[in-house]
């Protein structure tokens, strides 16, 4: 098949759960031998422009990329708020900067036969190019969008940050009601949100799930058996959620670790001020900012913890969890969405005392391999993401995933 694909956001470098999870996804389908056109949007304002070298690794999967850049110029923002009333911000701000990219022209060129919208905020604009095209416009849902924002805002600590999520929130849950009901095919990340859209009377949504690619898991088994860290925490450093697991884990959880000779990482992307300071906290850890490799950092300890307490979706670093040899640890919010398969291979706690028990037995646990581990990581394969992608795509399109029918 031809997909246009349109992401939120430029899905590399993969600094995010998000951006992860549309890369690898990317990458399996161009694997299959299906031809990609992304399109996508950069925050000019906050982030770095791609790369040379990012650039041609974004080519070497996409026949076609089209990025462009949310610049947040005076006329761009006077835009996106005329827009408010029937959009969230972020959704506005990617309508805006297309208005006059030459969108159509260029997907029709690469006249796709699905136009796959991978993430909400680039909705409005995949959904009027699949009418303009005739093609069915299928959705990827990362997690239930206006629950995960509403949390989102009410632990932001920023008020400019604060101010901005409350913006997206006017109106996001009318929005994705209706880019649910638009979609021939919904593809939800989690099994806990597919059934939440069920509940609501959608019943052409699926679970389909995230994959961690096989490179990843490559670099995973050949970790070196003598670990500098007994304990590791990964993922962003800067989303409100993962700043309150921070807070929590450091806070409320690591006290109940006395043990002054305890080896702790956390390991992530940009790093809050708040997340420094917080970490200064207590001498025991070292901070691993930006890692390149997260796969290797994430080989190097005894001990996984994922300390989530708020989110939808699945938590991608839980999946990756499940790749590594190390003794793993999560909240229920850490485990929420994913297989039972998968949530067996975890101890979960949610009190600080039981957490905390929970990595005091894992440090005492030797690495090993076990058939729950096994089974679960099949479950986050290419062959299991193509052969669920098939089963979403094809009874509304006809179309095999092997190809034109």
């Amino acid at each position: 098949m031809r997909i246009l694909c349109i992401a939120n956001d430029v899905p590399l470098p993969a600094t995010s759960g998000g951006r992860v999870d549309v890369w690898r996804r990317l990458q399996a389908l161009r694997r299959a031998g299906h031809e990609i056109a992304l399109l996508c949007w950069m925050d000019a304002g906050r982030v770095e422009p791609p790369s040379p070298a990012i650039l041609a690794e974004l080519q070497s999967v996409c026949r076609d990329v089209k990025l462009l850049p949310i610049t947040r110029s005076l006329p761009e923002i006077a835009q996106r708020l005329l827009q408010l009333w029937r959009w969230p911000s972020h959704v506005a701000s990617r309508w805006v900067t297309s208005r006059h990219a030459g969108l159509l022209d260029w997907a029709r060129g690469f006249a796709p036969d699905v136009v796959l919208l991978d993430g909400l905020y680039g909705g409005a604009v995949a959904w009027e190019l699949a009418r303009r095209l005739g093609a069915p416009m299928v959705y990827r849902s990362h997690n239930v969008e206006h629950r995960y924002m509403n949390d989102q805002q009410a632990r932001e600590e920023r008020f400019a940050r604060r101010l901005g999520l409350a913006a997206n929130c006017v109106g996001l849950e009318r929005f994705e009601r209706q880019t649910v009901a638009r979609a021939v095919q919904v593809m939800d990340i989690s099994l806990e949100d597919a059934e939440y859209w069920r509940a609501q009377g959608f019943s052409h949504v699926s679970c389909v799930p995230t994959l961690v690619d096989a490179g990843f898991a490559a670099r995973l088994s050949q970790a070196p058996a003598d670990k500098p860290y007994d304990l590791l925490y990964f993922g962003n450093l800067n989303t409100p959620n993962n700043v309150e697991a921070l807070r929590w884990l450091v806070g409320a959880v690591l006290p109940r670790l006395p043990a002054r000779d305890l080896r702790i990482a956390v390991a992530g992307s940009r790093p809050t001020d708040a997340v420094r300071a917080l970490l200064a906290t207590d001498a025991r850890i070292t901070l691993i900012e930006n890692p390149a490799d997260m796969a290797e950092v994430v080989g190097q300890a005894r001990v996984l913890v994922n300390p989530m307490l708020a989110g939808s979706g699945v938590n991608l670093k839980s999946v990756e969890m499940l790749f590594s040899r190390a003794a793993l640890v999560s909240t229920s919010v850490g485990v929420k969405g994913l297989p039972e398969a998968a949530r067996r291979c975890f101890a979960v706690a949610d009190a600080p005392e039981a957490f905390g028990a929970a990595i005091e037995r894992g440090l005492g646990e030797a690495a090993a391999e076990t058939e729950h581990r096994t089974a679960a990581r099949a479950l986050f394969s290419d062959k299991a993401l193509l052969a669920a992608i098939q089963q979403a795509i094809v009874p509304p399109t006809g179309l095999a995933i092997g190809g034109r029918p």
